[in-house]
């Protein structure tokens, strides 16, 4: 992982006033984030270009403040804030994260994503809420939680699982404790938690076996996961990042500051959970095609306009993706009512292979239109792979049991246009996929 480059680009203001500010633009470049400086007195972006995340190097909260301002400025909006810096300054409402120094680049980098997933998730939910008020929906009841931050501790009890007991305590949060991986993961699969807490000391290669496989579980993956080390150094440090750790608490961080970093990750995961279910709410009878399990075509194109006109005002940015399902011809191919069938299984799998906080919909036979928020080219590029992969290694069910067939999918790429109409931007998408295109599966 190390000088790799990780995700999708993502494009990010960094301020500060230190000679330190450029070193760590450079570090972020190097994990696929397109870094900006931003000083005092930046000139204005230019239009139509929305920024992802605002990090501030700071030394004091006069930086703090210096760089909200900085930022507002440069690209006013809404955007995540990250302070980077050896307090919590400016953590009391003006930005959503902090990081103690020093941090890996890794480490910020991690935080970014993960603090822009959730303003696009958050996001998205609020403007698809708007659009299903047009169709007669009323907003959904999404739980709220209420209920106290639960945290799992795992590994060895000691005098810091006693410390993380009683500040987690004082502000009414639980701690359930499992003192081994067996159990840890019992608890996981019984029900959810806010936060892991893993004590690495002396055995940091079960802590890391324990966070990479909870990346790999789907219903696990956005769990923050914070380790208690005993030493960490730049080696340490690069790999816990890259195996899913979210946080590292050295042995020297003070029982409030722990308590603040544990709290602060569990409220993330909360509000993630809530704009999840805000999205999921948003699907019902009159939003949806029943028998793709996709939202319907008209729903899809009143969720383009408003995207079109949030873009307009650079609140956000979107990239739209056609495909086109295709069957296999000559003797392999299926009889209509197999090939309709693939077609609707396609349909549910496309749902699935997508985020959250994106939308797709059936708009012909055989195409399906997509809309992916704060997506570029290369994002785009590699969800058509992603889709392309599971097509082609899926076997559909024809009139003959014994020869199943396979689907083979066009992609294309749509950027949107300044003052297009979604009705325009949906026929000019479905239109790019007349042009030749290079298939991305094939049977």
């Amino acid at each position: 992982m190390a000088g790799g480059r990780m995700g999708r680009e993502l494009d990010v203001l960094v301020f500060g006033l230190s000679d330190r500010v450029g070193a760590l633009a450079e570090q972020l470049g190097r994990l696929a984030l397109n870094c900006r400086l931003v000083r005092a007195h930046s000139p204005p972006a230019r239009r139509h270009h929305y920024w992802s995340v605002g990090v501030i190097l700071a030394e004091c909260d006069r930086d703090v403040e210096d760089g909200l301002k900085a930022f507002q400025r440069f690209a006013p909006g809404e955007r995540p804030t990250l302070v980077v810096g050896p307090e919590s300054f400016g953590t009391d409402g003006q930005v959503d994260a902090w990081i103690r120094e020093p941090a890996p680049a890794v480490q910020i980098a991690a935080r970014i994503r993960a603090l822009f997933r959730l303003h696009t998730m958050e996001i998205m939910a609020r403007r698809r809420t708007a659009v299903s008020a047009l169709y007669g929906q009323k907003p959904g009841l999404v739980e709220r939680q209420d209920q106290p931050p639960c945290v799992l501790y795992v590994g060895d009890a000691s005098p810091r699982f006693m410390a993380l007991q009683h500040t987690l305590a004082s502000a009414n949060a639980e701690i359930v404790a499992a003192f081994s991986s067996y159990s840890a993961f019992d608890y996981l699969h019984e029900r959810a938690f806010d936060a892991v807490v893993l004590n690495a000391a002396g055995k940091r290669d079960i802590a890391f076996t324990i966070s990479s496989a909870m990346r790999r579980n789907a219903r696990l993956y956005h769990t923050p996961v914070l380790l208690l080390t005993d030493d960490v150094d730049p080696d340490t440090a690069e790999e816990a990042f890259a195996r899913g750790v979210s946080d590292l608490l050295p042995p020297q961080t003070p029982d409030d500051e722990l308590r603040e970093r544990v709290l602060t990750l569990t409220a993330e995961r909360r509000r993630r959970r809530e704009a999840k279910a805000t999205l999921e709410a948003c699907r019902d009878t009159r939003s949806l095609d029943i028998e793709t399990g996709l939202f319907h075509a008209g729903y899809l194109t009143s969720h383009l306009q408003d995207l079109l006109q949030a873009s307009a005002r650079d609140e956000l940015n979107f990239s739209v993706i056609a495909l086109q399902v295709m069957l296999p011809e000559g003797r392999e191919r299926p009889d209509d009512v197999s090939a309709e069938k693939a077609r609707r299984q396609f349909a549910a799998m496309l749902r699935h292979l997508l985020r959250t906080e994106d939308a797709a919909a059936r708009f012909d036979e055989d195409v399906f239109l997509a809309a992916l928020p704060f997506t570029d080219a290369t994002g785009i590029d590699s969800v058509a792979a992603r889709v392309a992969a599971i097509a082609e290694c899926t076997a559909f069910e024809g009139d003959d049991p014994l020869r199943p067939f396979r689907l083979t999918v066009r992609a294309a790429p749509v950027q949107t246009r300044p003052g297009e109409t979604a009705e325009a931007l949906v026929e000019r998408a479905v239109r790019s996929l007349a042009r030749p295109h290079p298939v991305i599966a094939s049977a």
